[in-house]
């Protein structure tokens, strides 16, 4: 499904005329231009905003070297 300018401005709570700047100026955000008309794919938009979320992302090797290692020779 694809996502108008509009929508895409409710969802981040943002003027369309920013959605609009952000897809001039950032090469990365997913968008469809046709002619003159921008759509946004959704599935990927969602994904793009995930992996620019601001906040500290739980590694997996973060998480397993916090397990202890197991005792050897344990009696």
């Amino acid at each position: 499904m694809y996502l108008t300018a509009e929508e895409v401005a409710e969802l981040l709570r943002v003027s369309p005329k920013t959605v609009y700047r952000l897809a001039l100026k950032d090469p990365s955000l997913p968008c469809l231009r046709v002619g003159g008309v921008v759509r946004f794919p959704e599935e990927r938009l969602l994904r793009w905003l995930r992996d620019r979320e601001q906040g500290r992302p739980i590694c997996r090797q973060a998480r397993s070297a916090a397990k202890p290692a197991p005792q050897q020779g344990a009696a």
